[in-house]
């Protein structure tokens, strides 16, 4: 994650067409950079229908402030960031590679974000507007333009004799440090020590292109995944409140059609 954000709304392509309404995205970082009054009117100087927030969970007081005017807030989840310092760390002797993926992988790419992710559940679950979003599908759209980027490397890992294990995706934009956004293995290769493989891949690549750490984050909630890097020496460092800021006529339409769906099923 970068020192310090723009302050700004910017579009968010993949999370619009996937929900059908336009939706905008805000990192407020370090805490107590602007007062809730100035967050709440750049939400509402964007014009986007659904904004999500992301700020220090320091910001107490900016929790409280968001939603004004035609829209409402609510805390969709907790987004928690580990770094390990990797300039003095002994490459470890691993078989297995990660190799880079091109557009040419792109159904490559799709297959395996769907084996991967499929059934996970995000943030979009909180909010009635977008808990119809196909989290796969939009992962997949978000990989592929991943692939078209200079600032973001995305790999397939492999184990001698072996098919595809897993995929991760890291952005390399930063000149201290890489960032892991996007990582997974496949169902049937879990339980073997891939994924710490994997992540041990990647540091030996970001050491040896001069980095000095890399960064990785996930959703509170997953706790396996963070236990695992912790022991690989990973330390938490940053955590972030996702809010999402939704106009309230968009927000009670969604609130009606998903009563009206749990009406059916019943």
């Amino acid at each position: 994650m970068a020192l310090s954000t723009e302050m700004r709304v910017q579009y968010s392509a993949v999370e619009s067409s996937a929900s059908g309404l336009s939706v905008g995205r805000i990192e407020i970082w370090p805490p107590g950079r602007i007062s809730g009054r100035e967050a709440n009117d750049l939400i509402v100087n964007s014009g986007f229908d659904i904004t999500i927030v992301r700020a220090g969970v320091e910001d107490v007081r900016l929790a409280a402030q968001l939603g004004v005017e035609n829209f409402t807030s609510f805390q969709a989840d907790t987004l928690l960031y580990f770094e390990i310092s990797i300039e003095d760390l002994e490459d470890k002797v691993i078989s297995s590679d990660l190799k880079r993926l091109t557009r040419e992988d792109r159904l490559l790419t799709d297959s395996l974000v769907k084996n991967i992710f499929s059934g996970y559940q995000n943030h979009y679950s909180a909010n009635p507007a977008l808990v119809d979003i196909d989290v796969v599908a939009a992962y997949q759209q978000w990989t592929r333009s991943s692939l078209d980027l200079s600032n973001r490397v995305a790999y397939l890992f492999a184990v001698p004799d072996s098919n595809p294990c897993g995929l991760c995706v890291v952005d390399v934009e930063h000149p201290f440090f890489d960032e892991i956004i996007l990582a997974g293995i496949l169902p049937e290769q879990q339980g073997r020590g891939r994924y710490s493989n994997m992540v041990q891949e990647v540091i030996r690549r970001a050491r040896r292109s001069g980095k000095q750490s890399l960064v990785i984050s996930t959703q509170a909630a997953n706790v396996k995944v963070m236990r695992s890097w912790c022991r690989m020496g990973f330390l938490p460092t940053i955590a972030l409140n996702t809010f999402h800021v939704v106009r309230k006529e968009i927000l009670e339409m969604s609130l009606r059609d998903l009563f009206n769906s749990l009406g059916t099923e019943r």
